[in-house]
């Protein structure tokens, strides 16, 4: 199994807790030995890990003093609530908040794995499967901000104890509230409430959306998933979706294709790209919170980041955005099986 050590002498740890948080248990990079270690308690022992041999990290979160891959990327969010805020009751939220960020890449990236097979294969599937992908990225997207909630209420609540206590399970519920109300009964501070109300519009128009998927039998892009092979797969812009979705400019008229055809790329990549500027404003948020007498933090060396197969698309985010149609095999960065 490996060697075994106390929590206390894990490598990335500079200031044990002693305020009712734990010390997180991640994967940590060593810039220096180019290495990755990896941690598990030892039976319900959460004191001894298992040092696991060094095998390279496929997937998760680590903690370094640099990225281990220029393709891995940091998560501000995450970061400082590990860093200051690890109270066992939010750690759970935090890697369900990790685990739907993944999900919205792999959207992406099935995006592209079912646009390579379209594109040489006679199987005209791919529009069901469009859809259904269309219908998963909305809901995941909707569940992620839930999760968000969970961790600011969870902290909010800790710290804030004389609150009235904040709606348990949904975003929505405290984003339409009333400013007023936010600061005098629930004592939420002003970085908070800016960062619910500034979402507040858009979230409810996705979760509009993603409601009528669930509650209402509403298919996006039943009108018509289109075909553009080694380009791309898109929907009219004058489709219902397409309209639902005018306020966000997400096509403009320079990428539309004949015929008033926008990228269906183009929606996928909004709503990760929202999750991921969500997390970066909650961290931001929280930072003013606690600007005066934050935590101290628990790994005070160390940033934390991302690793994944599918980590290419949260650094290509921004191209999706400029550009819209691409090869598959660019995109999904394709080598032949050995």
């Amino acid at each position: 199994m490996g060697t075994s050590i106390n929590v206390r002498d894990l490598p990335y740890l500079t200031h044990v807790p002693v305020d009712g948080r734990i010390v997180p248990i991640v994967n940590y990079y060593d810039v220096t030995a180019k290495r990755f270690f990896t941690y598990i308690p030892i039976s319900t022992d959460a004191n001894e890990l298992w040092v696991l041999p060094p095998d390279a990290v496929v997937e998760g979160i680590y903690f370094s003093g640099e990225p281990a891959d220029d393709q891995d990327s940091r998560l501000p969010f995450l970061e400082t609530v590990l860093q200051h805020l690890s109270f066992p009751e939010v750690i759970s939220a935090v890697w369900n908040a990790q685990a739907d960020l993944v999900n919205g890449l792999a959207s992406l990236h099935k995006y592209f794995v079912l646009l390579d097979y379209a594109s040489v294969h006679k199987d005209n599937s791919y529009m069901g499967m469009m859809r259904t992908e269309i219908e998963y990225a909305f809901t995941n997207h909707r569940a992620f901000y839930d999760c968000l909630h969970r961790i600011i209420k969870t902290i909010h609540e800790r710290f804030q104890p004389r609150a009235s206590e904040l709606p348990r399970l949904s975003f929505h519920d405290v984003a339409k509230k009333d400013e007023t109300v936010l600061a005098l009964t629930h004592l939420l501070p002003q970085s908070l409430i800016d960062f619910y109300k500034g979402h507040e519009k858009k979230f409810k128009l996705l979760r509009d959306i993603r409601g009528e998927v669930i509650h209402s039998g509403y298919t996006p892009g039943k009108t018509g998933i289109y075909l553009l092979p080694r380009e791309g797969f898109a929907i009219s812009v004058d489709s219902r979706l397409a309209k639902r979705l005018g306020d966000f400019n997400l096509w403009p008229s320079n990428l539309l294709k004949d015929n008033r055809l926008g990228s269906v790329l183009a929606i996928l990549e909004f709503l990760v790209s929202d999750m991921f500027n969500a997390m970066r404003e909650a961290g931001i948020a929280f930072v003013n919170y606690f600007a005066k007498f934050p935590p101290r933090p628990i790994a005070a060396r160390c940033e934390l980041f991302l690793r994944s197969p599918l980590a290419r698309h949260l650094v290509s985010l921004d191209k999706y955005r400029e550009r819209h149609w691409f090869d598959p095999k660019d995109a999904l960065g394709i080598t032949e099986a050995n």
